[in-house]
């Protein structure tokens, strides 16, 4: 089986591969016939060896105490190159109507179903392989791939994606809406691993909101690039609202060069088991890098926001701020890390997650940490979990309001103070009526 693949080589002979890692990389060799670049077939070579060798991560390793795999190892998924047959009229309508949008059907870039703003250039990832030089710098990470199996797993099928880029000076007033749209099935669950970046050039700007929906079982495993020339700026909203049967995991690796700004936030509502991972490298001086989310979780699921800021240079200023509801037998989990080297003084770093437990069932965990090596700085972390404050809910059921709209009202309250960080208004506004409609269910 395996000894015939693309990648077999000596490090398939060895006594590290992991067994149980083989049936997740059988499908990789259906690749091995698609026309690539170079190093992109050294990229699933050196993916699929990687995540031969350590296989998933159990609870044993810094950084999965909290996540458990099961939902996600025990379900047959199977990696599919052709592209599933579907009706159009089942894609969900954009979520602003002045935007433009860029459809991915199972991680495969849709063209006929896509249309691009002024001043953004959309290619699949295939195509921009071949077509735009120097994507490798931004699509190729394999330094960690022994400590992150989900991004080797996601190299070793690098062939679906796609790529948007921004020149010099453009400052893209239309939004962009990139839609992840996914359709499983029970008897033959597929598996996603989708590769895209986002290039801003130089003094550019560009407003995205990158949604992931779909119906049925599957396993969507994202990487995601994000460049930032110096002083370019990006906000990034991203919408989870998976199937209620689907796994997704996410790696969103942001590199920002000088005086770049990157305004971010998370609303993660889908799927029974999703981990959104973020490392954010701010690797020049007075950059402005802002993380927040809210999430919202009932009956057995669990997610997992995992988060490092690493400030290289000084006069930085970084932020990550999440808060979350958790109801039901559901499982909430937080790491976040700023991290502050020793010539990236005058950085100022501020952490928090709070959590709301709805359910004497529902868990929450924090991990937050800073490991600072400056001495002037100003960073700050903070994390807690609690229920809803009795005392506010006997009040505004004394002025004649039910007990479960004034449940709503304070969750809302709650949420709102990491929703002030978006600051596009006609954004916030459907962020805001997501969490309503959560609240109405």
């Amino acid at each position: 089986m395996f000894q015939n693949m693309v990648y077999s080589n000596a490090f398939l002979q060895t006594e590290a591969v992991d067994e149980t890692t083989l049936p997740w990389l059988e499908d990789a060799q259906k690749l091995g016939e698609q026309p690539a670049a170079d190093w992109v077939k050294a990229l699933r070579h050196t993916g699929a060896e990687a995540f031969a060798h350590t296989g998933f991560p159990t609870p044993a390793w810094e950084g999965w105490q909290y996540t458990h795999l099961r939902p996600l190892t025990g379900t047959g998924f199977h990696y599919a190159v052709e592209a599933p047959a579907f009706d159009v009229n089942v894609l969900p309508p954009p979520l602003l109507k002045d935007s433009a949008r860029v459809v991915l059907i199972n991680g495969k870039y849709r063209p006929e179903l896509s249309d691009a703003p002024a001043g953004v250039t959309v290619m699949s990832l295939m195509d921009a392989s071949v077509q735009i030089a120097g994507i490798e710098e931004h699509l190729v990470t394999v330094g960690d791939l022994g400590k992150t199996p989900f991004k080797a797993l996601n190299a070793a099928y690098t062939h679906d994606g796609v790529v948007v880029t921004v020149k010099d000076g453009t400052d893209v007033t239309q939004l962009l809406e990139v839609l992840f749209y996914n359709i499983g099935s029970a008897d033959h669950p597929p598996a996603l691993h989708p590769r895209c970046l986002y290039w801003l050039g130089k003094n550019s700007g560009l407003t995205v909101m990158e949604r992931h929906a779909g119906s049925g079982v599957y396993f969507s495993n994202i990487y995601a690039g994000i460049a930032l020339e110096p002083a370019s700026r990006l906000k990034f909203y991203k919408f989870e609202e998976e199937s209620a049967q689907a796994c997704h995991f996410s790696y969103t690796a942001l590199q920002q060069q000088k005086c770049s700004s990157f305004e971010g936030f998370s609303y993660a509502v889908g799927g029974k088991l999703s981990r959104q991972e973020y490392q954010n490298l701010l690797i020049d001086s007075g950059i402005s890098s802002m993380l927040a989310g809210a999430y919202l979780l009932k009956d057995q699921q669990c997610h997992d926001f995992t988060v490092l800021t690493d400030h290289f240079e000084p006069d930085g200023k970084s932020v990550q701020h999440f808060k979350g509801v958790v109801d039901d037998q559901a499982r909430s989990v937080f790491q976040g890390k700023i991290h502050v080297r020793r010539a990236a003084q005058k950085t100022d770093g501020n952490q928090l997650n709070h959590a709301l437990l709805l359910s004497e069932k529902a868990e929450a965990s924090f991990k937050p940490e800073l490991e600072i090596y400056a001495d002037d700085v100003k960073c700050s972390h903070g994390a807690a979990s609690g229920q809803l404050d009795d005392e506010a809910l006997f009040y505004l059921q004394s002025r004649g309001i039910p007990q479960q709209q004034a449940k709503s009202l304070l969750i809302e309250s709650f949420l709102n103070t990491a929703l002030a960080e978006v600051s596009f208004p006609p954004v916030r506004a459907v962020y805001e009526e997501r969490i309503r409609a959560w609240l109405r269910h």
